[in-house]
């Protein structure tokens, strides 16, 4: 056996530890870890092979070198230069913060967490099928979850999984901490599942299975009373798919889709809202407001004070406190981008958004070469963006940076956009089919 074909069934078993993560990722955190790890040991045996596999009998020093470096170096893609640059300035927050164990052992054990599993995807999801097995898996966790969600508010008031107890006409969460925890991962999956349904090229049955399954997922979105995620979700699957394809021949059909989706998502919140309120008095919501808008103006002044490189990652409920006094306890910044530019400085907060802005840009690019060439491409090429999107407006109200089943989630999907936009790349018949 060569050990090209070793390194393939490296690649194999790293797909099914990513699929095993997706599956579990609402439930198990634990389970997310090991799959990362495994995958990421997994990926240095493979390189570590392949490595052997390219040594030359008489090398030089510098060849050598070259070698080692294209052997450890990860995949390429359009992310790559904005990602090396965000690692950098991690770093640089790293070695200036006043926690300097805590925020190294984070950069290694949280923030490279991210890229890992960005990688590991972008290199193992090379051909249709395992993007096709990569969304199965994750629209089967995403409905069951969605049902464990109206199982715990509707009968049992807890999760069938885990056993989480809520209050009769509390807000659900699944198997997540919180609602905005289980309201965050539906952002992503509504908005993607619309525009396959929409815009895909799939026979009448699939599309009436498709459109149960939408409905279920958003009626769970709506009673989590996720604010932000609505929001999000409103954003991701009106304004950005549509906005989109406003551009496109058929631009006032998709648009006149796109103004009865968000009237439709609107009432049915505003049914929801009516029927069963959300657990909080107006002066209440108003009196939650006022205390985030706090944090946020305390923030504000945390990276005032360091404003280049942060204070350090991973520190951010510790300075928090030494601002606001003891007598306050920690707390997140209830925005993630804020909350970045606290540790990370400017920089880590403008590398970000390079990698944000660059992936959009990218991959609008290649949408009307998508469409041309593969339907389901396309849409599946809008989908991801629209529910990347959702899922970063939720973001901006929320800890879901910080959250480690919801950050992998996030580039779990990041990567299967990126993976998507390099299989349209690749020869006719490996284009992505359903």
């Amino acid at each position: 056996m060569t050990n090209s074909i070793v390194a393939g069934r490296v690649d194999a078993l790293i797909r099914f530890f990513l699929y095993v993560l997706i599956f579990w990722l609402p439930y198990s955190p634990a389970v997310v870890e090991t799959c990362v790890i495994l995958g990421l040991m997994l990926w240095l045996l493979k390189r570590g092979i392949l490595l052997a596999e390219t040594k030359g009998s008489a090398e030089t020093v510098k060849e050598k070198l070259s070698r080692l470096f294209n052997g450890i170096k990860p995949e390429s893609s359009f992310l790559n230069k904005p990602i090396g640059f965000f690692v950098f300035a991690c770093i640089l927050s790293v070695t200036g913060s006043a926690f300097f164990e805590q925020s190294l052992r984070s950069f290694f054990t949280k923030t490279l967490e991210w890229f890992i599993v960005y990688f590991l995807l972008i290199e193992v999801f090379k051909d249709k099928k395992h993007i096709t097995i990569a969304l199965a898996v994750f629209i089967f966790t995403a409905l069951s979850t969605a049902v464990d969600s109206l199982v715990q508010f509707y009968i049992t008031y807890k999760d069938i999984f885990l056993g989480q107890v809520i209050e009769p006409g509390g807000r659900p969460s699944a198997g997540f901490k919180t609602p905005n925890g289980l309201g965050g991962y539906l952002t992503v999956i509504i908005p993607g599942l619309s525009a396959w349904i929409l815009l895909g090229k799939q026979n009448f049955f699939y599309r009436v299975i498709a459109s149960s399954i939408l409905l279920i997922l958003t009626w769970s979105l709506i009673l989590t009373f996720s604010r932000g995620a609505w929001l999000g979700t409103f954003f991701g699957g009106t304004f950005l798919l549509f906005f989109i394809l406003f551009r496109g021949k058929r631009s006032h059909f998709y648009l006149s889709l796109g103004m009865s989706w968000a009237v439709i998502f609107l009432s049915l919140a505003l049914v929801s809202i009516v029927a069963y309120g959300s657990g909080q008095t107006i002066l209440e919501r108003f009196e939650t407001i006022r205390w985030r808008l706090g944090i946020w103006n305390v923030s504000l002044e945390m990276i005032k004070d360091k404003p280049f490189f942060g204070h350090g990652i991973n520190t951010f409920m510790k300075v928090f406190q030494s601002y606001r006094g003891e007598s306050v306890g920690p707390t997140y910044a209830h925005n993630c981008f804020i909350q970045l530019a606290a540790e990370t400085g400017i920089a880590g907060l403008f590398c970000f958004l390079w990698i944000v802005v660059k992936m959009f840009h990218e991959s609008l690019g290649k949408l009307k070469s998508n469409f041309e060439k593969d339907r389901n491409l396309g849409a599946l090429t809008v989908g991801l963006l629209a529910g990347i999107f959702a899922f970063l407006v939720h973001s901006f109200f929320d800890i879901h940076f910080y959250s480690l089943q919801l950050s992998v989630y996030l580039w779990f999907m990041v990567g299967v956009l990126v993976a998507t936009c390099k299989i349209s790349d690749a020869p006719e018949e490996r284009k992505i089919g359903f």
